[in-house]
């Protein structure tokens, strides 16, 4: 349900659905606050990685709607920036629920949707390259 069928692209977004798993497991079972804040970087660290990969292949590939692909993935990580904040000064749970949830919605949503347009892009040009 959430492969596009570029195998690159599959890779990571399996690696941050499980990268988010874990930072929300980890998280509720720390109160280290040296530790969240380094698995919260891990988290943005790797979704700018992973935006940075994405974006360069569609540019390789001249994907026509890149620059409004990136400006989602510019508001997701200035998201992540700001909710991780929130994350570190709740002590009630609440903040790190709501931003994993909000982490998983974006991404979900972002695969099945923005993210599978370029992927029949990409299965277009392959299957005209065929015939």
């Amino acid at each position: 349900m959430y492969e596009l069928g570029i195998e690159e692209i599959d890779v990571q977004h399996n690696f941050f659905l499980n990268l988010i798993n874990r930072l929300e497991n980890e998280l509720k079972n720390s109160d280290d606050l040296d530790y969240q804040a380094a698995l919260l970087s891990e988290l943005y660290t790797y979704a700018s990685f992973h935006f940075i990969s994405e974006e360069n292949l569609m540019l390789r590939e001249g994907y026509p709607d890149t620059m409004e692909h990136k400006n989602f993935h510019i508001g997701l990580l200035d998201q992540l920036s700001s909710r991780a904040n929130m994350v570190t000064t709740d002590s009630s749970g609440k903040a790190l629920i709501d931003f994993v949830e909000f982490l998983t919605d974006w991404i979900l949503h972002h695969i099945n949707s923005v993210d599978r347009l370029f992927a029949e892009y990409m299965h277009e040009k392959e299957m005209e390259k065929v015939s």
